[in-house]
């Protein structure tokens, strides 16, 4: 009852009042705009409807395209797989023919060598059994031989023809076999006995060469510690083109002067201050040996000069000069001087070894090396 009240006073109130539009009609040129729009719109989503199937179609074929080069490469891939396959099982084929050969080989060389072996132990055996038999015969002559002697001393001196037939019977005896037979025995050398002379000859081979060889290298060492020879240089002065060869001078009056050195040596005498025979008196005799051999001495001494000054002007950098001359250097002095002592001892290294087998071996060592040395045994 109060609800249908509410909606009496809502509807004097005009709550329920409201005002409708007029509905006017749609021209017929919007109706045919909207239709022809509504075609075109349909026509424009069927291209794009087209175009987009076009699309999917043209990337079907690109894949299409690939899993068939992809199906022909893995083709081609199974076609080498096979390929080899057939080649591994070949190899393997082979392998295994050649091992069997091999095996095969191996077998039959051990059947071989064990047939050898057994030849050979046969021929040992029958080595044994032969010295036995010799043994046993040699044993058996020394027994008769014993008898003999013994029956001899008892019996005493027989006759004639009982020594005949006994000397008969004992070589006979002695000749004989025990198996029966007659005849010398012969001995066959063992195999044993020439395999072993045969490794002896080949090792006594062995040694002489291995001697040889440490003899030759024993000979090197001592000629690599030898001093090195010194072999002057014949080179052409520089300043005096004209007089020939300096070097060449000098070697003939260094022998020249060797010669008359010999021949004073050899020719020497003694003067006898008692003799007055002769038409020179002794003290004049003594003055001409003294003042020749004065003269030998300047001469050496002159030639001494002459070959230190080619010296000079052969090695570079060995000469001063001054305005009286060129004269040797200090440094070239120093160094001929050493060359003429030879190497100068430096030190002794020593190491422990048994009694009796220390050796002394000598280096010729650069000055680097000698440097490296010292700090090696300082350090």
């Amino acid at each position: 009852m109060a609800t249908m009240n509410k909606m009496a006073t809502a509807m004097q109130e005009g709550e329920y009042d409201a005002d409708r539009p007029q509905n006017k009609p749609t021209p017929p040129a919007e109706l045919r705009a909207a239709a022809l729009r509504a075609e075109i719109t349909d026509a424009e989503g069927l291209g794009l409807k087209l175009e987009d199937r076009e699309t999917v179609i043209k990337e079907l074929k690109k894949s299409l395209k690939i899993k068939g080069e992809e199906l022909s490469e893995a083709n081609v891939r199974l076609s080498l797989l096979e390929k080899k396959l057939d080649s591994a099982s070949k190899d393997a084929d082979d392998r295994v023919e050649k091992i069997q050969t091999k095996l095969d080989e191996t077998q039959t060389l051990l059947k071989k060598k064990e047939k050898e072996f057994e030849e050979t132990m046969d021929a040992l055996q029958a080595d044994i059994d032969q010295l036995e038999s010799e043994k046993v015969e040699l044993k058996q002559r020394l027994n008769n031989q014993s008898k003999r002697t013994i029956e001899g001393l008892r019996g005493g001196p027989a006759s004639g023809v009982a020594s005949i037939v006994s000397g008969i019977a004992g070589g006979v005896g002695a000749g004989q076999v025990p198996g029966g037979g007659s005849g010398p025995v012969q001995v066959k050398d063992s195999p044993l006995l020439l395999q072993q002379i045969d490794a002896l000859q080949l090792s006594l081979k062995h040694l002489k060469n291995e001697n040889n060889m440490l003899k030759g290298a024993q000979m090197k060492m001592e000629l690599a510690s030898l001093a090195p020879l010194q072999v002057p240089r014949v080179a052409l002065p520089r300043e005096r083109p004209g007089e020939g060869l300096p070097t060449q001078t000098l070697f003939r009056k260094t022998t020249q002067l060797l010669e008359t050195l010999y021949q004073l040596s050899a020719n020497a005498k003694v003067l006898d201050m008692r003799q007055n025979k002769s038409t020179r008196s002794s003290s004049a005799r003594l003055l001409e040996q003294t003042a020749r051999l004065c003269a030998l001495k300047n001469t050496i001494d002159a030639l001494k000069d002459d070959t230190l000054r080619e010296m000079v002007q052969q090695q570079p950098g060995a000469g001063v000069s001054t305005t009286f001359g060129t004269f040797p250097s200090s440094s070239f002095l120093k160094a001929k001087q050493e060359q003429a002592q030879g190497p100068a001892l430096c030190g002794r290294v020593s190491f422990p070894c048994p009694p009796g087998q220390g050796q002394a071996h000598r280096l010729l060592l650069t000055p680097d090396l000698l440097q490296h040395l010292r700090q090696h045994f300082v350090a």
